[in-house]
């Protein structure tokens, strides 16, 4: 009768260690799906967001014509200087983001990447010697991006003149990073 009801015991334990086993591992793959699960999410809201601040950007006055739905190619340096005093208000507004501004046409694609700055601004070949304006640029842990973009009218002021670009914005990281960086 003893060696019986060692035998039940025996059995019971391994039972419920085999049991115990099973819930642990069920435990840990719904953990790994639900974290995959929130990761996704943080991705979708963070695609998300920057497609709102693409938005955001076109209709920003300082970039903007006035009232015409477009972006004005004068304004990019002085707000780059802007920026530059003011950064904390536009780290907050944007936070961490590339956003590049891209002529598409009429442009040669050897000068399409070339960045416009002071000096290519003041030479009589522009806007015929650059093609990009980085208009805002934070990315403090070199983070890989994702990038949303629409096509914009870019207007030269100087020429009266209307060319086709692109507004990019590379995002990086994800929403919660964004949102504790706010409120700091």
């Amino acid at each position: 009768m003893v060696k019986k009801g060692q035998v039940h015991v025996s059995e019971t334990i391994l039972v419920l260690f085999v049991v115990v086993i099973i819930l642990m591992m069920g435990v840990t793959i719904y953990f790994k799906f639900s974290v995959e699960k929130s990761k996704t999410l943080a991705e979708e809201l963070s695609e998300e967001q920057a497609t709102i601040m693409l938005a955001k950007a076109v209709g920003l006055e300082e970039l903007s014509c006035e009232g015409l739905g477009c972006m004005d190619t004068s304004k990019f340096l002085p707000f780059k200087r802007v920026l530059g005093e003011d950064f904390g208000r536009y780290k907050r507004m944007f936070g961490r983001k590339r956003i590049v501004v891209k002529e598409l046409y009429p442009i040669e694609d050897s000068v399409k990447e070339v960045e416009c700055d002071v000096v290519k601004y003041i030479q009589m070949e522009y806007p015929e010697n650059c093609g990009s304006w980085v208009i805002y640029d934070y990315n403090p842990e070199n983070e890989p991006a994702a990038k949303v973009s629409t096509i914009v009218s870019l207007y030269y002021p100087e020429f009266d003149e209307y060319r086709v670009g692109r507004l990019e914005i590379e995002h990086y990281g994800d929403i919660r990073r964004w949102e504790r960086d706010n409120q700091k």
